[in-house]
């Protein structure tokens, strides 16, 4: 969902919330700045990840740009779609049960955090459920609302999950992958500036266009999909120029920071404690499945990890691209997990619902 600054109520607002969005991100680009001195792993999103996020709980006035995120994840998924020609739709389609099984197994593991979630933080089961579902910080607020359960909630234990995440992957990435030797050959970006320009601005349009039905990751979806077409057509090659990638980390590496709220951290602090521990088991569990994928099938550990680890398709596919691994295969678990969580996330509520029954019944 986009972020809804506050542009109305009159000039003085409309000041001031442009005055919290310029410190965001001068905050947010310091932190890219010192990242990158530091070598620290995929550092304009991580950068500003982490210093807007220190800043908000510190109590700064910060704001994120609205739909920033959105056309920050825009020209992510052109950059992976660009990449989607026959062949390595071909070599996806091949691990089509991998991915299936790796969902299947990632489904459980977040049941049993649900489980160990309600038991450290005394939530209900279904604001429980919600909250440790492998899905987007959004989407699940906005169900988990609609079934009557505590979004608050559900919303700082996912922004945990995914920050968390996002910021141990790239640092394990670091230290068990060399690089991983996949590169887009340099296109002159002069000769291709208006296709490009079209093209984001066709998956911007057609992103907003569609956003009214709900679907999970329809900013980055959409456009990586008109970009697999022109791939898959033959037109091009085209390729995102690094800047605006490098632009777009930073845009999405500050939204995150901004989410984080003092007040309400310190309101859920039982909540987000219990959250650290409940993402650590499932960073373990995509450890574990990780290895298992990349025995089975040839890929290597990291992109094993990024394809299964349990955070935004956005950011670990920004990981991949910056380790050189394969952003598609990553790209194409991350987006089967989704959808088949956002298809049965009722079904698997019920299932989840009647196995805590029992289990407290058991104890009893």
């Amino acid at each position: 969902m986009p972020d809804s600054g506050t542009w109305g109520g009159g000039p003085r607002v409309f000041d001031r919330t442009l005055a919290r969005i310029g410190l965001a991100f001068l905050i947010g680009i310091a932190g890219a700045l010192t990242a990158k001195s530091i070598s620290m792993p995929l550092p304009y999103l991580l950068g500003p990840l982490l210093a807007c996020g220190s800043a908000a709980i510190l109590g700064a006035p910060l704001a994120a740009l609205p739909y920033g995120r959105e056309l920050g994840q825009v020209a992510v998924g052109l950059a992976i779609g660009l990449r989607f020609v026959p062949a390595v739709v071909v070599a996806i389609a091949k691990l089509l049960p991998f991915m299936l099984v790796a969902t299947v197994l990632m489904v459980v593991a977040t049941m049993i955090a649900a489980l160990i979630l309600r038991k450290l933080a005394g939530t209900d089961r279904k604001t429980a459920f919600f909250a440790t579902a492998a899905a987007g910080l959004a989407e699940m607020a906005v169900v988990a609302h609609q079934k009557g359960a505590d979004s608050d909630i559900v919303a700082v234990v996912h922004l945990i999950r995914v920050t968390t995440i996002v910021t141990t992957v790239p640092f394990l990435v670091t230290i068990f992958a060399q690089d991983g030797g996949i590169n887009i050959p340099p296109i002159p970006f002069r000769g291709e500036a208006l296709p490009l320009i079209a093209l984001f601005a066709a998956g911007a349009s057609a992103a907003f266009l569609i956003r009214g039905l709900k679907l999970p990751n329809t900013w980055l979806l959409v456009p990586a999909a008109i970009g697999a077409l022109v791939s898959g057509f033959g037109f091009g090659p085209f390729a995102v120029p690094s800047i605006v990638l490098t632009i777009a980390q930073v845009v999405i590496g500050v939204w995150l920071g901004c989410r984080f709220r003092r007040s309400l951290l310190g309101r859920l602090w039982r909540v987000s404690s219990s959250a650290l521990m409940t993402t650590a088991f499932l960073l373990i569990v995509a450890v574990g499945i990780a290895w298992a994928l990349s025995a089975a099938t040839g890929l290597s550990f990291v992109t094993s990890l990024l394809a299964v680890a349990p955070a935004g398709v956005t950011e670990m596919a920004l990981t991949a691209t910056a380790m050189h691994l394969d952003a598609t295969t990553v790209t194409a678990f991350q987006i089967t997990r989704i959808a088949v969580v956002m298809t049965t996330i009722l079904f698997t509520l019920r299932i989840f619902e009647t196995f805590s029954r029992r289990l407290d019944a058991t104890s009893d």
